[in-house]
């Protein structure tokens, strides 16, 4: 099964399930797998216990942990027609500018814009927009210890930074892939939906796809 999108990225709010559907999506299209490495942050379990002592931190490492990522893949693949990524670039502009002061988010958009320079723009971008209430039960459920503080108004102001950044870009496609929120999405409806998603052929900056669709 072969779509026009070639590099296609998968991005939400925390719990929002991107790593899940992107796994799922790659198996299912034979595609490479770029997942975010969350896991090698020293700093992140610090951040939750004290965000403004370690914001600055655990924004450096992703930064340098995505760009590294992303820049070995500026190549291609000669044996995956598809890559399939669970983050784009610009999340690292969007959480710095959550976490940080004033002065050390402009110190670390500098840095930012010229590392961006060189990072590959998605053919597609679907967001996966999840009611509030359903992320911090996703949340709690897959039950990694440091998350289970964070509190519903951080992960707010996640929610506004990136549709603020969604209405904005216009470089590429985006598809905000919307759940009802008394829907209850499984990762076979997520995949059909993508599906659909990537067959149609949708103009550059923000458009709108409902879960509802997917009978």
């Amino acid at each position: 099964m072969t779509f026009s999108y070639n590099n296609i990225s998968i991005e939400g709010n925390i719990g929002a399930g991107k790593t899940t559907l992107a796994k799922a999506l790659a198996e299912k299209l034979n595609a490479r797998l770029i997942l975010e490495s969350f896991e090698n942050n020293p700093f992140l379990e610090l951040f939750y216990q004290d965000r403004e002592r370690y914001a600055f931190q655990v924004e450096m490492f992703f930064l340098a942990e995505r760009y590294h990522q992303l820049s070995k893949n500026l190549l291609g693949d000669i044996f995956h027609s598809h890559t399939i990524s669970d983050y784009v670039f610009a999340k690292s502009a969007l959480f710095s500018g959550i976490n940080l002061s004033h002065s050390e988010h402009e110190l670390f958009l500098n840095l930012f814009r010229i590392m961006e320079r060189f990072m590959p723009k998605p053919d597609i971008l679907i967001y996966l927009h999840i009611p509030l209430e359903k992320v911090v039960k996703q949340i709690s459920r897959r039950g990694r210890e440091y998350e289970q503080n964070i509190p519903t108004e951080y992960l707010t102001s996640i929610e506004k930074a990136y549709i603020n950044y969604l209405k904005e870009e216009n470089r590429f496609p985006i598809v905000l892939l919307e759940e009802e929120p008394k829907a209850e999405r499984t990762i076979d409806q997520s995949l059909a939906a993508v599906e659909s998603i990537l067959k149609a052929d949708w103009p550059n900056g923000l458009s709108r796809y409902s879960l509802q669709n997917i009978k």
